[in-house]
């Protein structure tokens, strides 16, 4: 797909511009059938903003953190800003993503209300999406770091899966060459380093999950149905058989 560019109807949106290194970012504004060019890439965005960040930017202190954000959503309400809504049944998000190909449709790339994207090359990101609690002036809760809804009651609707780590492989999918690794450590981490791995064959004490899989580690070896848990250091896994398939 070559470079193209997207018509309106496109109302109080910005579009990146361009700014002198170490100065604000000064955005274009697009008005109502503006013509937004796609200055990169083979992809039309009705909604294009880039910040890139440079040496002397941000802060090194982590009670005042840099930032540099590209897109910033923020819906603002309670005191001092504002009087909170008397309402109670409200969408309320600091940036919603919608996906609406209206019935069923065949593609083998990906499919996401939203999409979080590490870049090729990259080899420093933290998540392809990230759920933050800022902080720290005062006590601060919140129900889930992610969560699930639902507001649809026809017959037959729902999520196939509540969460999905099968890895999906847009590229082979469409034909070309696999080269997918599915985790190179675990599926899951939680606390305590404690992962769950999915492999094929038993686990190898002193090396399989050496120095990231804690003690009570969990090992499923899909080809025989076993799972094993480990019971030794994390510098050196031992490996403990807890159930062996019929």
């Amino acid at each position: 797909m070559a470079r193209t560019t997207f018509s309106g109807p496109v109302r109080a949106g910005y579009q990146g511009g361009d700014a002198s290194a170490q100065q604000p970012l000064t955005p274009t504004t697009i008005n109502t059938g503006s013509v937004i060019p796609v200055d990169e890439g083979t992809a039309t965005s009705g909604f294009y903003a880039r910040v890139m960040p440079t040496v002397g930017f941000g802060s090194s202190d982590y009670q005042i953190p840099g930032e540099a954000l590209a897109v910033f959503g923020r819906v603002q309400t309670g005191a001092p800003f504002a009087t909170l809504p008397t309402t109670t049944h409200n969408y309320i998000a600091g940036v919603a993503g919608e996906f609406a190909v209206i019935g069923s449709y065949t593609n083998t790339a990906l499919m996401a209300g939203v999409m979080g994207i590490i870049n090729t090359n990259t080899l420093s990101g933290d998540a392809a999406v990230m759920a933050f609690m800022d902080g720290d002036s005062g006590v601060t809760t919140c129900r889930a770091a992610f969560g699930v809804a639902m507001a649809q009651t026809t017959p037959g609707s729902g999520f196939e899966f509540g969460l999905d780590l099968k890895m999906q492989d847009p590229v082979a999918d469409g034909g070309g060459p696999s080269g997918v690794i599915a985790y190179t450590k675990a599926n899951i981490r939680m606390e305590d380093d404690v992962v769950v791995m999915v492999n094929t064959g038993a686990p190898v004490d002193g090396t399989t999950g050496d120095n990231f899989a804690g003690i009570g580690s969990m090992y499923i070896d899909s080809t025989a149905g076993n799972l094993y848990l480990q019971t030794g250091v994390i510098t050196s896994p031992v490996w403990k058989l807890v159930t062996r398939a019929a």
